[in-house]
């Protein structure tokens, strides 16, 4: 596995996964997510791959909706996207994924400028979403009305101004 073969299936990938958004759903991709049955040994290849200690990889939160532990390398991907490599936690999407495609891209997190409303609908109608939930880049939402094993498309806040 090379950096160019690693970074053309994310690309592709992110490509593929956005392409069918309607256009209320920001475009602008925060992170790229790969699966995996195992985390030190997925972290080591695609760091090698990337030209990236894998010390860059960090512990994050479980995402929640996916049902999968988490380990992070923040701008890591051309302009300026995370890399989240993800492992399954429980029998939910990711473990879904993982049993019909395995290993590789598999989730994609979006910016979002305005926070869905109460009945889980993005801000200028588009498709609904589930609740707000913890995931490894804060709190996510699952955009649904795609397959149970994805790809899996997630909106996320716009990283904020930290105040002291």
């Amino acid at each position: 596995m090379t950096a160019d073969d690693v970074i053309d299936r994310l690309l592709a990938f992110g490509e593929a996964a956005t392409g069918s958004l309607p256009s209320s759903i920001p475009t602008v991709t925060v992170a790229i997510g790969w699966a995996t049955v195992e985390l030190e040994r997925a972290v080591g290849e695609l760091a090698e791959a990337l030209g990236i200690p894998a010390a860059r990889f960090v512990p994050a939160a479980v995402s929640e909706v996916l049902g999968a532990r988490c380990l992070v390398a923040d701008a890591v991907l051309p302009g300026g996207s995370a890399l989240v490599v993800l492992e399954p936690a429980t029998e939910g999407r990711l473990a879904a994924t993982l049993a019909r495609f395995g290993e590789g891209p598999a989730a994609i997190w979006l910016a979002a400028r305005d926070e869905p409303g109460a009945d889980g609908v993005a801000p200028g109608g588009g498709p609904p979403m589930t609740s707000g939930r913890l995931g490894p880049l804060g709190v996510e939402r699952l955009i649904l009305g795609g397959q149970i094993h994805g790809p899996h498309r997630l909106l996320v806040g716009l990283p904020g101004t930290i105040h002291a």
